[in-house]
């Protein structure tokens, strides 16, 4: 398809401006709060210490860096 034309002035001021970026995470926060029921906490000693075996073994691995789906 063709590219589309840069919008006009006029179409420029009816645009509202967009919302804050602080205020975009607040919002995605709380949506995945309602859907999900997101919940304060902290990342556990044992929690890091499997993400980091799986970083070694798994996801830094040429095997997984060079897969393409």
């Amino acid at each position: 398809t063709p590219p589309r034309p840069a919008p006009t002035r006029a179409a420029r001021r009816r645009r509202p401006p967009p919302p804050p970026r602080q205020v975009v995470i607040e919002r995605m926060i709380d949506s995945f709060r309602k859907r999900h029921g997101l919940t304060a906490g902290s990342v556990t000693a044992a929690e890091l210490a499997r993400a980091e075996e799986l970083v070694r073994t798994k996801f830094a691995t040429e095997e997984w860096t060079a897969r393409v789906p």
